[in-house]
Order: C-alpha cells, then sequence, then structure tokens
C-alpha cells in the first residue's frame, strides 16, 4: 500500500484541509518492510474479518478525501486546483439604513429594461437603451452643481416612437431633502454634463424638466425628431420624469 499524495495547498483565503489522519500509527510506510535485525514474526491464525472492515474503512475514508477535494474546487469555480481566485467584487451599503441603495445602484433597480407605464387611460411604452450609476456627479454635472451638495448619480436611455424620441431620466442624489428642494428650484441647463449620444441624433424638439423627490432631483430630457408631435414630447417628459420621482419617494436614499 502506498502512502496517498496529500492535495495541494488552497491559496491563500481559502479554508485548508486539515492533514491526512494517520490510519496506522507506529507502522513503517512500507508494510513490507520488517525492523532492521529481527526474523519475520511467526505467522498466526487469525480472522480475515476485521481486515476486510479496515480496508473498508481506509477506502472509505479516502473517498471522503477525494469527495471533499472535488467540492472544494467546484466550490472555488475553477478547473485548476492550485489557481488563485480572481478578485472579488464587494458592492457597499450606505450604514444610514439597510434597505438604502448603495451609490451606483439606482440605474439597476429604476431604469435597466424597457419602460411600460400605465395610469388610468394613459399608456406608454419605451425600448431601454443604456443606463449608468455615477459614484459621485462630477462625471454628469458641473462644478456648481456638486457645490450644491450632489453626491451620486443615475441615468437611464430609452427611446419611443419608433426610434424617432429619446427620453434621458438623470438622477442627482443630494445629503439632505433641502439641498435637493434647493437645487431643484434653482438649477439650470449648463448645471448638466449629459452623456454622448444620450440625446437624439436631427432633433428638431427638445425639452427638459426638474422635479425634486425625496433627497434626490429627477432631471428628464425629451428629444424627438421631425414627425413626433411635441403634445406626444410633452406626455413623456411629465409621466417619464414623475414615474421615476414617484418611486424614489418610497427608497431610503
Amino acid at each position: 500500500m502506498t502512502t496517498p499524495t496529500p492535495p495541494p495547498p488552497p491559496p491563500h483565503g481559502y479554508g485548508a484541509m486539515p492533514p491526512a489522519p494517520d490510519l496506522q500509527p507506529g507502522r513503517p510506510p512500507n508494510e513490507n518492510s520488517f525492523a532492521a535485525g529481527g526474523p519475520p514474526p511467526a505467522e498466526k491464525p487469525h480472522n480475515p474479518w476485521p481486515i476486510v472492515i479496515g480496508l473498508g474503512a481506509i477506502a472509505g475514508v479516502l473517498i471522503i478525501g477525494v469527495i471533499i477535494t472535488a467540492a472544494i474546487v467546484l466550490l472555488r469555480g475553477e478547473e485548476d486546483p492550485t489557481a488563485k481566485p480572481g478578485p472579488l467584487t464587494v458592492t457597499a451599503t450606505p450604514s444610514t439604513s439597510a434597505t438604502a441603495p448603495a451609490p451606483g445602484g439606482l440605474a439597476a433597480d429604476l431604469f435597466e429594461g424597457d419602460w411600460r407605464f400605465k395610469l388610468g387611460d394613459v399608456s406608454m411604452n419605451a425600448t431601454y437603451v443604456a443606463s449608468q450609476d455615477y459614484p459621485d456627479c462630477g462625471p454628469i454635472a458641473s462644478a456648481a452643481l456638486e457645490k450644491k451638495g450632489c453626491g451620486y448619480a443615475a441615468m437611464g436611455i430609452h427611446d419611443a416612437e419608433g426610434g424617432k424620441l429619446r427620453m434621458l431620466r438623470v438622477i442627482y442624489v443630494f445629503d439632505s431633502e433641502a439641498e435637493a428642494t434647493a437645487a431643484a428650484e434653482s438649477v439650470k441647463e449648463t448645471d448638466f454634463d449629459l452623456p454622448t449620444g444620450s440625446l437624439i441624433a436631427d432633433d428638431v424638439i427638445g425639452k427638459w424638466v426638474a422635479k425634486d423627490s425625496s433627497k434626490a432631483v429627477v432631471v428628464g430630457f425629451v428629444t424627438a425628431q421631425k414627425g413626433v408631435p411635441e403634445s406626444t414630447v410633452d406626455d413623456y417628459l411629465h409621466y417619464g420624469t414623475a414615474d421615476i420621482a414617484g418611486a424614489l419617494i418610497f427608497m431610503d436614499l
């Protein structure tokens, strides 16, 4: 019987397997060898069942060891058990509340997916184009808006009217409701630094509106090409912005 080769040590950060138990303490590694200088021990009658049971127990321990090793490899999700684990991404949650969305999480919650809106007789739909989170407001706002207390932001883009209308909605989150209200009342078009492609090409009409909600300011932009009625632009601007503002009321920002 040969001594099984132990598995390679797991990379740092994983729980290490305990050393394999010594199944026969005191015995030399080669079962066919004897102590030097002495004759072979006399043969004695013996019952074969303890040996069978012992071998069965040894086989069981070895099988369990293989299963544990395989389980560790599967949990790591790697084919090479000696490879180092990849980087771990952790999303932080603000300490103010366990339910508060983390900076960088609003886009997935409010913008990803097609927009389907229905209120009474009003029914509107728009196709998802893109969305993004901003851990700070710098990339999508002016320095003036940051000085007013803007902490982080998120934006979402949807198209409607056969691709002739584009609706962009941006959420600017502030430290307090008072700061958000003051910003919504004083915000100017020059306070926004919109991403390239967020407004439709060859537009003939464009409108925007800002509305405060909780500790955030929701700014809606709707641009449209020739052939889209101005009333349709107004509807998407009004209902699209109000929909996000209403959702933010129930979120602990």
